[in-house]
């Protein structure tokens, strides 16, 4: 039986507050041991044994990216093995997949398409209207059994009052939780009843105007939570907002939280990272949904981060082909790709001393869990050797040509930390090259 020695290794567990150098040892699929100063000797003698040299290294448990975008669903596997290197050992599918998952069979043969014990576990949000038209209500209930862990329409955002109302009142007697993409779609110049000359491009205000791109105001997101939070207070459903971008919003709920309503929200880096004057240049990698704000609503998503108002960090992972990118900027395509680039932005806010490691580290493992009922991730004794081995300290440059998803928003942008390994129950599914030099027996 083949043990594996971490030694003196930084192990930080979220889940239990630990943050120690420790020695790590892993049999099987399981952590068996996290002492100090453990006699390596001893245990060569007992079994076959490699042992790593981890001074300087980080563990941490595995990621969960509660947001991820597929395109198709034929890009599953290639999406799981892209995102266990980036330390990612869980993620969630939006339902906007061709094809849709608005039906509980879908559903079922996409649990079933992502069984691999040495890829990332997948999750799925259900759609939570038939075909995404906001008109009735999808099969909740059939697609809960089958392991949905919410409803949502994914980036588009529920319209109608009432079908809202209803979707709300079921999901909470299934003690499921509706996420929202909050924008209106009427004000944003986003719906089919809008003309093609008003379609919003980008955020509204000074930068809009400068760039004649057609501006959506920062309003119609929080005009959706407002309306929502009616409507969850109404039915006790645990509503969750997705990617929030404005200082409106957060301000919105954090009052709501500090009523008791049962709500929560999450961001992606674009909101706490960028600002709209990087559409300056016209360059397409940077048009998403929700749009670059100002730099007021990025600071205030910065503090939502640090105050605990936003309780988890999602890459909003949306690539997209070359060629809807290298359209005019009005014509090109939405959205962007994340899972390479998740932990090494949620890093930056620790390098930046505006969070600590843990609760960095909480923000994309344990709080997404605790949002969506799933197993917490956890490095201890006793518990699935799932996590991830990073070096906080090397310096890195972001490079589109060296990713394999595009585009990314982020080319250019001087980053600190490197991921080094992604082990998944026990089994080493990444390894990077420079971490199997550091094997010392």
């Amino acid at each position: 039986m083949t043990q594996i020695i971490f030694k003196s290794i930084r192990v930080i567990n979220p889940a239990t507050s630990y943050d120690e150098i420790s020695d790590v040892i892993i049999k099987k699929n399981k952590i068996v041991s996290i002492l100090k100063n453990v006699n390596s000797d001893t245990l060569v003698k007992k079994d076959k044994t490699i042992i790593y040299d981890c001074n300087g290294l980080s563990m941490a448990p595995g990621i969960i990216d509660m947001r991820v975008n597929l395109g198709k669903t034929e890009n599953l596997e290639l999406t799981q093995k892209i995102a266990v290197q980036h330390g990612i050992t869980s993620m969630v599918v939006l339902p906007n997949q061709t094809p849709r998952l608005d039906n509980p069979s879908i559903i079922d043969h996409l649990h079933r398409q992502s069984e691999n014990d040495h890829l990332p576990l997948v999750k799925v949000f259900g759609a939570a209207t038939k075909d995404f038209e906001g008109l009735e209500m999808a099969e909740l209930g059939l697609m809960s059994e089958m392991g949905a862990v919410g409803f949502t329409n994914g980036n588009i955002s529920i319209k109608n009052s009432l079908v809202m109302r209803r979707i709300m009142s079921y999901a909470a007697m299934i003690n499921q939780p509706i996420i929202q993409h909050a924008e209106d779609a009427d004000l944003s110049g986003l719906s089919e009843a809008s003309t093609t000359s008003i379609k919003g491009e980008m955020n509204e205000g000074e930068t809009s105007t400068r760039l004649g791109l057609i501006g959506i105001p920062s309003c119609a997101e929080v005009m959706i939570i407002e309306r929502d939070l009616r409507l969850a207070e109404l039915t006790g459903v645990h509503y969750h907002v997705a990617h929030v971008s404005t200082r409106e919003a957060v301000d919105v709920i954090r009052h709501a939280k500090k009523r008791g309503m049962k709500i929560t929200c999450d961001t992606a880096p674009p909101y706490f990272s960028l600002n709209e004057t990087a559409l300056k240049g016209y360059d397409t990698a940077f048009k998403i949904s929700p749009p670059l704000r100002s730099e007021d609503d990025r600071l205030a998503i910065i503090e939502g981060i640090r105050d605990g108002t936003i309780d988890a960090i999602a890459s909003d992972h949306r690539a997209r082909s070359k060629d809807t990118k290298i359209q005019p900027f009005s014509a090109a395509s939405v959205g962007a790709c994340g899972i390479e680039t998740l932990f090494l932005l949620t890093l930056e806010l620790v390098h930046k001393n505006i969070i600590n490691i843990i609760k960095a580290l909480s923000m994309i493992t344990i709080n997404p869990a605790k949002l969506l009922k799933i197993e917490k991730p956890s490095v201890q004794e006793n518990k699935d050797a799932t996590f991830f081995i990073f070096n906080e300290h090397i310096t890195n440059k972001i490079n589109q040509k060296e990713m394999e998803t595009s585009p990314t928003p982020f080319d250019g942008r001087v980053v600190k930390g490197k991921i080094l390994g992604t082990f998944i129950k026990g089994h080493a599914s990444f390894i990077d090259q420079t971490f199997n030099e550091r094997i010392i027996k």
